[in-house]
């Protein structure tokens, strides 16, 4: 049985070294699973990452690197991309309603409640045609009503009659 000579660790960051950016060394730290962690001068960023041997091997990217581009990155903004997806519209058409809504929600007229939260696209679930743009509250509440106009009309009655007593 031939015995195999352990390489020494600067070869090693050598091997490594490449697309994700330089080996710097180890960094004492293990995964779950034990495997060793290297500690990364990142060719994106210029941050260090640590990555296992795994990884570096194959050359996958940290994800949570502030450069960090997905492999099916299309150079489109994540937000537009998914509402394109979801809801057949762009951001720039997004950007409109909100302006022609007057930065409301459709219903209740209040700005969304919470800071950063953009007013969510209300859209028929049967067509997928975009009706407007919600606060949180009242796309739930339709939602909750299964957009059905008869019980919204049987919620309002039933709050008339309460208010009549």
């Amino acid at each position: 049985m031939m015995k195999i000579k352990p390489r020494p660790l600067a070869q090693l960051y050598n091997d490594y070294s490449g697309i994700l950016g330089v080996v710097v060394g180890l960094s004492g730290k293990r995964e779950k699973s034990g495997a060793l962690l290297y500690e990364v001068k990142c060719a994106d960023c210029g941050e260090i990452h640590l990555r296992n041997a795994k990884h570096l091997k194959q050359g996958v990217k940290y994800q949570k690197c502030s450069e960090y581009k997905p492999p099916n990155y299309v150079g489109m903004n994540k937000r537009d991309a998914v509402i394109r997806k979801q809801y057949g519209i762009t951001l720039e058409e997004y950007n409109n309603m909100l302006k022609a809504q007057d930065y409301k929600c459709a219903i209740c007229g209040n700005e969304d409640e919470v800071e950063d939260r953009k007013l969510a696209i209300d859209h028929c679930h049967s067509t997928g045609d975009v009706r407007g743009l919600l606060c949180g509250k009242c796309n739930r509440g339709l939602g909750l009503f299964y957009d059905n106009q008869e019980l919204l009309q049987q919620a309002i009655q039933y709050l008339k009659n309460a208010l009549a007593r």
